[in-house]
């Protein structure tokens, strides 16, 4: 009995970490392709129009090709393992989403510059406005992933 606890804690910890990497990469390139305005295509050179519409265009094309890619991941893990391998992946993607908004939509009205902040002034905001504390429900639902993973494992 110990023995099934010991290896389902390090199976959890192990999994818990690839869909920690994996659901906020796959639920940031959904949530900037959702929040990111479009680039404009103010200019007045052709080939400058032609190039922002491309990017554009591959913005769009990224975004419906994570949804899918975020569907499928979701299908297969339900399908094959059950739902409770399938809970952990949706609220770590669902505790990333607070995160991402105040990144994309918040941060650069705050200091004055345009997106994409770059990534030093991110870590700087985030040491002194202390985020941890202010969306800790959402905190808590990445921690609560792991619980659920040591139960699915635990019980599988």
């Amino acid at each position: 009995m110990i023995y099934l606890i010991f290896i389902s804690i390090i199976k959890a910890v192990v999994v818990w970490f690839i869909i920690t990497y994996l659901g906020t990469n796959l639920v940031g390139m959904i949530g900037r392709g959702f929040l990111e305005q479009p680039l404009a295509t103010d200019s007045n050179l052709d080939f400058l129009k032609d190039e922002v519409n491309k990017w554009n265009r591959a913005g769009k094309f990224t975004t419906a090709l994570s949804i899918v890619a975020t569907l499928a991941i979701c299908f297969f893990i339900y399908r094959w393992l059950g739902i409770l391998f399938l809970i952990p992946i949706l609220l770590i993607m669902i505790g990333r989403i607070p995160d991402l908004f105040w990144e994309v939509r918040v941060l650069p009205k705050e200091l004055g510059v345009p997106y994409p902040v770059p990534k030093h002034l991110i870590r700087q905001e985030i040491k002194s406005q202390n985020r941890g504390t202010k969306n800790i429900f959402f905190g808590a639902l990445i921690w609560i992933a792991l619980i659920v993973l040591f139960f699915a494992f635990f019980t599988h």
